[in-house]
């Protein structure tokens, strides 16, 4: 499978995987294409579906087409948080039976949000649209976590950042695992656009490092088998699946 920003593989057995890195969207991946991948695990009878995320969102209109999907796919849904789940990929980790986050992980709620040039009409469309979106995305934080619509609607507006912790108490996970220590290069997702990431006063570059700090170290394994941590200022990417 050429490099994107999703990849599948099922595990021979009823088992199978799905992981969510970078955008959600763009990148000529389609939602066509996400369903035939879909279709595939479906027909190898895949019954446990594990969602790895790590991801800072994305498309609304696309993120909310694979939520659908997922939720209709026949099989248990385990969504695993392995670095952040922010804006549209923490809608999409609601779709699981058990949502797990490891301690070092984080997640992000907002509104969404966008720009439009064009006519009174079109722009009050626009912003019309923007608020269906809005809550559509209530309805998934509130289906799954029991709280008050008010709540998670005052949450949103501030841009809420949560750990593992109070993720699970919120009820926007289920349970909190040990931290990760990626064998595999792993990507940063692009928080600048948020208006309360990390550190944000600081650039991106203290994003980075202060992200650095909250997440494990992610390590690569070279050619001759010796496993080395990677730096701060070092980029992070995944390979091809």
């Amino acid at each position: 499978m050429s490099k994107s920003w999703f990849s599948m593989r099922a595990s021979g057995g009823p088992v199978g995987e799905l992981q969510i890195f970078s955008d959600i969207g763009g990148g000529g991946v389609t939602s066509e294409a996400f369903h035939a991948e879909l279709s595939r695990m479906r027909a190898r009878g895949v019954k446990t579906l594990i969602i790895s995320i790590n991801s800072d969102g994305g498309d609304v209109p696309i993120g909310f087409h694979i939520f659908n999907m997922l939720e209709r796919f026949p099989a248990k849904k385990i969504v695993r948080i392995d670095g952040l789940a922010a804006s549209m990929a923490s809608v999409i980790a609601m779709v699981g039976d058990e949502i797990i986050m490891p301690s070092n992980a984080m997640m992000m709620i907002h509104n969404p949000w966008g720009g439009v040039a064009g006519s009174v009409e079109q722009i009050e469309s626009f912003g019309t649209a923007l608020k269906t979106m809005r809550e559509n995305i209530v309805g998934a934080y509130a289906k799954r976590t029991r709280l008050a619509v008010d709540q998670i609607r005052a949450m949103m507006d501030k841009e809420t950042w949560l750990s593992a912790e109070e993720a699970v108490r919120l009820g926007f996970a289920d349970r909190i695992e040990a931290p990760l220590k990626m064998a595999a290069m792993a990507s940063l997702p692009d928080v600048s656009r948020f208006k309360n990431a990390p550190t944000r006063a600081r650039g991106i570059a203290a994003i980075r490092a202060d992200i650095f700090d909250k997440f494990n170290r992610k390590s690569e394994t070279s050619p001759g088998g010796q496993r080395r941590y990677l730096t701060k200022d070092e980029r992070w990417e995944y390979g091809d699946s």
